[in-house]
């Protein structure tokens, strides 16, 4: 489900080494979150990185940065928030996210319900992964869903759709 800026709402870019994040905000809450969003309007702010690298690092979300789900369907809603429970550093399958949520038998759906996340990053849907740490689905690309696994602390191994992270089953991908 991407939700698109609407008339009046404010949008604001952080610049990556993989690219620009575009966030757009409606009445005080984050709408939507887009990446490399050709020809955007949006005034790059830094402020908005350094909100963004504090998500990544598993801290708290700043007020700015709190998402708007009203709209959304309950299941999705229910989903997104086990994802954002999901600290930083780990990853799930989303056969493990099904089961978190009381639908085990759902990882298809649970996978359905995160390619419409229309807040990745705040929702770290990138640290769901296939079975077997496989990276696959992600809204902005598998290079920015390995980029952001990367950032945190995650490494990788093999080529193309059996590129996974290593270790992968819950442990850290950090060398701490």
């Amino acid at each position: 489900m991407k939700r698109s800026p609407k008339a009046g709402g404010q949008t604001r870019s952080a610049v990556f080494p993989a690219g620009t994040v575009t966030l757009s905000w409606r009445g005080g809450l984050v709408s939507a979150v887009e990446f490399d969003r050709a020809g955007s309007a949006a005034r790059p702010d830094p402020k908005l990185r350094q909100g963004l690298e504090w998500v990544l690092k598993g801290r708290r979300i700043p007020r700015r940065l709190r998402v708007d789900t009203s709209g959304l369907p309950e299941f999705t809603r229910k989903v997104l928030g086990a994802c954002a429970a999901v600290p930083a550093g780990r990853v799930l399958t989303y056969g493990e996210l099904a089961a978190s949520v009381g639908r085990p038998r759902a990882a298809r759906a649970v996978g359905q319900a995160l390619a419409r996340n229309p807040f990745p990053i705040l929702i770290p849907c990138h640290r769901v992964v296939a079975a077997g740490g496989r990276l696959n689905g992600f809204g902005g690309g598998l290079a920015w869903k390995e980029a952001l696994l990367a950032f945190e602390g995650w490494r990788f191994e093999g080529r193309g759709g059996n590129r996974r992270v290593k270790p992968w089953r819950g442990a850290s991908g950090r060398d701490d």
